[in-house]
């Protein structure tokens, strides 16, 4: 790999996803190749330290929408109340796809990383 290519990662917003996608942004950030990567605010102040490229690997912190039984200020599955279904992430990340896509025409990335 010669050239410089800009990825964009998008994970599901549970530590599950967010720090093995990281890791993934460390390897290729290793590589010389730049990273626009999204998550939640509260997420980001966690994920900070294993960011090892801070001038290749870009945090984009999102806010999640309005979502009927998700409670205000959740941003993880890590927030979520017990016997609160996670889906509830999952239909607020939904809502945020023009949000997203309007991102990705607006940076063109090489490669694209989303669950």
């Amino acid at each position: 790999m010669g050239s410089r290519l800009h990825a964009f990662m998008y994970p599901c917003f549970a530590s599950c996803y967010m720090i093995p996608y990281l890791h993934l942004a460390n390897k290729l950030a290793e590589k010389g190749h730049h990273i626009t990567y999204l998550l939640p605010k509260k997420a980001q102040k966690q994920l900070e330290s294993l960011n090892l490229f801070l001038d290749s690997i870009f945090f984009h912190p999102l806010t999640l929408p309005p979502v009927e039984g998700l409670h205000v200020g959740v941003e993880t599955t890590a927030d979520l109340p017990p016997n609160t279904t996670r889906k509830l992430i999952s239909d607020a990340m939904d809502l945020l796809i023009e949000k997203i896509e309007a991102q990705v025409r607006a940076l063109k990335p090489d490669l694209s990383f989303s669950i």
